[in-house]
């Protein structure tokens, strides 16, 4: 797998600069900082904007974006991050950006998609994907029969939203999945129950897809007692050779998903790969350290030849 240097400063000047928006929660965090970095070495305006600060005015055929009280003008393009913070907000933000016609790295509707994990796995099993045995439940009575489909106990627990490892438990034995699901559904929480894929032995496989291409994969380890393989929870690292099979199966899901940039998760198991999750707004630190890839680079250029179509299809009245 090709991939560019991180550290590489000669990345050449657009001859056509465009206005950037990054809409990040945290102006500081790693994957904000870099996609602002290779857009302006690029020659782009770019600005960040946190999403929940943004506030919307609608009127008559007439949609625009307020930050601290200052109208901003539409930019050409926004590369969106949806955060922990009010996903739900920021998903609006992109779509008063999207009907204002800018040029978007993921659209709203495959972000809202991936955010909700039960609709992820739905659209995931219906493309054929392989994802482990999960079951969907909102009621007490249903507990019983909910580990049982799953295969038993250890089972993983989680709720539909969440990121970086948040609101995944693992329940190693009948009795304590039982008594955190009556928690949680006694809050009124919807649960994912799951299969645990012991093969795996706490660790995955995270893929960068972009435009439909794999442009960076990593191999993530947990911390000796943590099941999870994530960055965010203590995990560690390294490069990964994909095989042909999670080639094609991470290409299939950030396609049927409809997203453009994606973080597919996945672990082998001994009916071959399963899918996890696919993240709309995935982290670069850990996989351009692992990778050597230049992902913030890539997405800015994807991004322009987005907007370069765009144009083009404006420009005939399509």
């Amino acid at each position: 797998m090709h991939s560019l240097s991180i550290h590489d400063n000669d990345t050449p000047k657009s001859k056509s600069p465009l206005s950037i928006y990054i809409l990040s929660n945290s102006r500081s965090l790693y994957s904000t900082r870099r996609l602002f970095e290779e857009a302006y070495k690029r020659g782009h305006k770019v600005k960040v904007y946190p999403p929940i600060d943004l506030s919307m005015l609608l009127s008559r055929r007439s949609l625009q974006l307020y930050f601290q009280r200052n109208q901003i003008s539409a930019p050409d393009c926004i590369i969106p991050r949806l955060g922990m913070k009010k996903p739900g907000y920021t998903l609006s933000v992109i779509r008063q950006f999207e009907m204002m016609k800018v040029t978007t790295l993921n659209g709203s509707q495959a972000m809202g998609r991936s955010r909700d994990k039960l609709r992820a796995l739905q659209i995931l099993s219906q493309h054929n994907i392989g994802i482990p045995k999960t079951f969907f439940l909102d009621s007490l009575s249903d507990i019983e029969i909910a580990i049982e489909h799953v295969g038993g106990a250890p089972v993983i627990i989680k709720v539909p939203e969440g990121s970086q490892g948040m609101g995944v438990i693992l329940a190693e034995s009948v009795r304590s999945a039982r008594s955190i699901l009556e928690t949680l559904l006694s809050q009124g929480r919807h649960v994912l129950v799951q299969e645990f894929i012991s093969e795996s032995k706490g660790s995955d496989i995270r893929v960068i897809i972009l435009g439909g291409r794999v442009v960076a994969a990593m191999r993530r380890d947990s911390v000796a007692d943590d099941f999870r393989a994530n960055l965010h929870r203590g995990g560690s690292q390294s490069g990964v050779e994909l095989s042909v099979e999670m080639h094609k199966t991470s290409q299939i899901a950030a396609r049927a998903l409809g997203l453009q940039f994606a973080g597919v998760d996945m672990v082998q198991s001994a009916n071959g790969p399963l899918v996890l999750e696919v993240n709309s707004s995935p982290g670069l630190e850990g996989i351009e350290a692992a990778s050597g890839a230049n992902i913030a680079l890539a997405c800015v250029n994807y991004l322009e030849k987005l907007h370069k179509l765009k144009d083009q299809r404006d420009s005939v009245g399509y």
